[in-house]
């Protein structure tokens, strides 16, 4: 059930940065010039008060968590990051094969 459940949210994952790199592609083709979107963009348009209360939440415990690791994180393409993480979960729920079966030798 829960690889069921990972594999699901993987492929959802995956359809959702598959959007963001067609939205990318169209608005760079309007734009004449390469325009990408990022996590720090989508996040702080999409949802505005979770961003900025997650940054100030994080800033507050540690500063040099959300300096150099989320700062450089953020600045990821939304299509890269949501498209990596979806295949990342497909490929972990992939069931294992037992490797010493006996007609495999």
């Amino acid at each position: 059930m829960l690889r069921l459940l990972t594999r699901f949210l993987g492929f959802l994952l995956l359809a959702v940065g598959f959007m963001a790199l067609i939205v990318d592609g169209t608005r760079s083709i309007a734009g004449g010039g390469l325009m990408v979107t990022t996590l720090r963009r989508g996040a702080s348009e999409s949802f505005p008060g979770l961003y900025n209360g997650l940054e100030a939440g994080v800033a507050a415990k540690s500063a040099f968590l959300w300096d150099p690791v989320l700062t450089t994180l953020m600045l990821l393409p939304v299509s890269l990051a949501l498209g990596g993480l979806g295949a990342l979960l497909i490929i972990f729920s992939h069931k294992q094969e037992a490797t010493n079966r006996y007609w495999r030798r």
